[in-house]
């Protein structure tokens, strides 16, 4: 099975989400603080605490600070799984038509318990690169999202790949003065993933590269599909560094830790 990564947008995190509700039928977005509950959760980096949207057409704006921002995946993680519609549109203004230009591909008619996702999205041809995205909640209510990624698929592939994979238990073992051991558990079972990356081009490097800026090495955490299931993850600091062994062909390596929130 494919495996691939998916990594936010380098601006996701510069600005806070604003909580809010379609006007008067229209297509405008009016900021409401009572149209959505802890909507900054959900660019939190973490996935312990769920947002709301308590209604039908409750909105929440995300800001990524700048006009030509293009993704082509979104992410959200949801505590439980919810049948009500939830639909992304994109938009350059933070309130004048925000629903005009719908994200094809991303409807999430249900949202699973865990990870849903949508990859291959994209915003219509007038208007490939935007500024503002906009989740709205087209049926019912939903107060179960904790977490939103939007960014980018980054496959694992056209590299000779090898690495290890297992689970890490955070146990620490302590040894009496009668030779007893006593362990002292940490926290649940975290997987860990070490791939080598040989024989990469120029071009996949490039790839690479710009998820390491776009996390900001080890700072925030992305999604790996292992082929079965969507891990929550964070990269090691020492991560995609590179050593060239051939005109353009390059060598690397990524540390993966799964994250329990």
């Amino acid at each position: 099975m494919a495996k691939y990564f998916i990594y936010p947008n380098a601006n996701l995190y510069s600005a806070d989400p604003v909580g809010g509700d379609q006007t008067g039928g229209t297509n405008d977005f009016a900021a409401d603080a009572t149209s959505a509950t802890n909507e900054t959760r959900l660019t939190d980096v973490s996935i312990a605490t769920a947002a709301g949207m308590p209604a039908q057409y409750d909105t929440v704006q995300f800001d990524l600070t700048a006009s030509g921002n293009t993704i082509d995946s979104i992410a959200v993680h949801s505590t439980a799984e919810d049948a009500d519609d939830i639909d992304w549109y994109a938009s350059d203004s933070a309130t004048t038509n925000a629903y005009s230009t719908f994200i094809t591909s991303s409807t999430m008619a249900t949202v699973n318990a865990g990870w849903t996702v949508r990859t291959g999205v994209t915003v219509s041809s007038s208007s490939p690169a935007t500024r503002y995205y906009y989740m709205r909640q087209s049926a019912g209510a939903n107060n179960t999202l904790t977490e939103v990624i939007l960014g980018t698929k980054l496959d694992l592939t056209n590299v000779k790949l090898t690495g290890a994979e297992g689970i890490n238990y955070g146990n620490d073992l302590m040894i009496s003065h009668g030779g007893n051991e006593f362990s002292n558990q940490r926290h649940g079972g975290k997987k860990f993933w070490n791939f080598s990356l040989g024989h990469c081009s120029s071009t996949y490097k490039a790839s690479l590269e710009a998820m390491r800026e776009a996390v900001d090495g080890a700072h925030y955490k992305f999604l790996y599909y292992d082929g079965s299931a969507y891990n929550y993850v964070r990269m090691s600091g020492d991560s995609l560094r590179f050593k060239e062994i051939a005109y353009g062909v390059y060598d690397t390596t990524i540390k993966l830790t799964e994250q329990l929130s």
